[in-house]
């Protein structure tokens, strides 16, 4: 984040900045965002956000960097697991699905990837913000490029690369960033229901027919 090795209060306070963000830039998009309308949606001043980020650029490329490490946080342990490459796949899948239910507007803008006007606008000043971002999907990716490429070896998997498996698969979940819209009476086990639903489709594409 944009400033490090902050106390747990400094790093709360970037948190609630950034969430608060995130919800405008998924409702209104990142041009029609600006910091007043992030103070508003936080019901502070615009002087709180800026103690903490210089521009609204930098906000924006938090909130990627940040729903990108949470998933590898949470996918990472289970595609190291010892399991059979379909099963660790199928519930890498459905940790995937459950994070963008459950933190919709965080990772919608991080699916949405590095919007052109924002690189375009932004120049050379945050390039490093930028690498950062695009070696997490890199290596987000990868993750699940390693355990295909497993699952093809051993037969389970459509036998392409893994890259070209991997594409379409994430296409299936992340399509969910499209259509999903949360409803009020809206209870866990209709998450629960919308999850197994995304997992099975995206399983059913990259299983090869006998094992599906």
């Amino acid at each position: 984040m944009s400033k490090e090795n902050g106390t747990a209060a400094e790093e709360d306070a970037r948190r609630e900045i950034i969430s608060a963000a995130a919800e405008l830039f998924m409702d209104l998009g990142y041009r029609a965002t600006s910091i007043d309308a992030i103070a508003d949606r936080m019901g502070a001043t615009k002087g709180r956000v800026y103690h903490w980020y210089r521009s609204k650029a930098e906000i924006y490329f938090d909130v990627q960097i940040v729903a990108m490490t949470k998933l590898i946080n949470l996918i990472e342990p289970i595609a190291r697991e010892p399991d059979p490459p379909r099963e660790r796949l199928e519930r890498m899948a459905r940790a995937h699905v459950e994070i963008l239910l459950h933190d919709l507007p965080m990772q919608k803008v991080s699916v949405q990837g590095l919007e052109t006007h924002v690189i375009s606008s932004t120049g050379t000043r945050h390039t490093k913000a930028m690498r950062d971002i695009v070696r997490l999907r890199d290596d987000y990716e990868q993750m699940f490029c390693e355990v295909i490429d497993e699952g093809t070896r051993e037969g389970v998997f459509v036998d392409l690369p893994p890259r070209m498996l991997s594409k379409p698969f994430f296409g299936s979940l992340n399509w969910l960033t499209i259509w999903y819209r949360p409803r009020r009476l809206q209870t866990e086990a209709d998450l629960d229901a919308i999850a197994d639903m995304l997992t099975g489709f995206a399983m059913r594409g990259i299983l090869k027919e006998q094992d599906q």
